[in-house]
């Protein structure tokens, strides 16, 4: 993948499902992680090399432990948005916008608790992500399902159904494109500085907002449509290729600069 960049990309921001891992639960690719993870930890020293971040609807803990296995420095998102967290300092936070019809949130998690066909993700708090359980109803008909639940509660929550296994219930005006303008407000950095890559729905609006932006091959329609690289590789692979594509083209923006000072 060639990238030709009219500025340079100082930060490399990614989703977890379907990116840095593949869909269905299945295992790390452990030595891409590893590359990952190398690439992250030159960052610190050559500044044509972007710092690694995440943007993800994973809970903290989770990211947590992400943070731990790429070695990421910088602040990052968590659950569509709703959070940011960091390792040095170790704390994790909700952004103000999430931390409204919290109350709306939790009588939804009561209302499925009633039923035997589903079960809601533990370990969220500021979202939630609904499974069906092994005969339960499709994701579609899942997604149905709950806008007739909130409806009919009168419940201010967005039904989100772009994951592949799931549907989640998330706060209104909090999405990943909130959670990459917290992102850039934390870093005071300009969202032209960021290269991203997602593969669902749920992650156009904020690749849209980036300077440059990737999707996987096995990524949504929609997300390979808004992207400006859109990769033939899948997952973690795409991930890797598209940070030695930025390092790349970082390198000859920083040449051109130096040879015109020359």
């Amino acid at each position: 993948m060639d990238l030709d960049l009219d500025h340079p990309v100082l930060v490399f921001a990614c989703d977890i499902d379907g990116c840095l891992a593949a869909v269905g639960h299945a295992a790390y690719d452990l030595p891409s992680l590893h590359a990952l993870a190398e690439l992250n930890r030159a960052s610190a020293d050559d500044p044509t090399v972007p710092a690694l971040t995440l943007l993800t609807g994973r809970p903290h803990p989770y990211v947590d432990a992400m943070m731990q296995v790429l070695d990421i420095r910088l602040p990052v998102s968590f659950e569509n948005g709703a959070g940011l967290a960091t390792r040095e300092p170790y704390e994790a936070w909700l952004v103000p916008e999430a931390q409204t019809n919290l109350a709306a949130l939790e009588q939804c998690e009561q209302l499925l608790a009633e039923r035997d066909d589903v079960f809601v993700q533990f370990g969220k708090v500021a979202s939630l992500s609904v499974f069906p359980t092994d005969d339960g109803p499709d994701v579609d008909t899942l997604a149905a399902q709950l806008r007739a639940l909130l409806q009919e509660h009168e419940l201010q929550l967005v039904v989100d159904p772009s994951a592949s296994d799931c549907v989640n219930v998330l706060l209104p005006g909090v999405d990943k494109a909130l959670g990459l303008a917290a992102l850039c407000e934390t870093l005071d950095l300009p969202e032209v500085a960021v290269a991203g890559l997602g593969d669902s729905v749920g992650d156009v609006e904020w690749l849209r907002r980036c300077g440059v932006s990737f999707a996987p091959a096995d990524a949504s329609s929609e997300a390979r449509a808004a992207v400006t690289h859109a990769s033939q590789r899948r997952d973690v692979a795409a991930v890797v290729e598209a940070y030695e594509a930025l390092v790349a083209a970082n390198r000859v923006l920083a040449w051109r600069r130096d040879a015109g000072e020359g």
